[in-house]
């Protein structure tokens, strides 16, 4: 598959295409700018919904996130978060209306020291 972009934002950020980890294969890997779901998810919902369908619900480590949202609003809809403490914080899984289930490595967003 053919890496996806929904926005100059998230240009580069999320590819949908098989990537290995450790002795399985997980269906794509996403980079977040930021440890904030809000900012970040609606662009992964987007990029997902084009290649999979809507998006439901999405299952995230309890680790590594600014904030714990229960829902977000993203590509038209509502979509359900929910956090696990024993989930490891480089997945992500994604459940798509349809039942379809994908996981994704995801590579910890990187602080801007830049920044004021």
């Amino acid at each position: 598959m053919a890496t996806l972009t929904n926005t100059p934002a998230s240009a580069d950020r999320i590819r949908l295409e098989p990537v290995p980890y450790h002795h399985m294969m997980l269906d794509g890997r996403w980079w977040p700018r930021s440890t904030d779901p809000s900012a970040e998810l609606a662009a992964l919902v987007a990029a997902v919904g084009v290649a999979h369908g809507p998006v439901a619900r999405l299952l995230l480590s309890a680790a590594g996130w600014s904030k714990r949202p229960h829902s977000i609003p993203a590509a038209g809809r509502t979509v359900d978060l929910a956090y696990f403490s024993d989930q490891p914080p480089s997945l992500a899984t994604v459940i798509c209306t349809d039942g379809d289930r994908l996981t994704l490595l995801v590579t910890p967003a990187v602080p801007d020291t830049n920044r004021p």
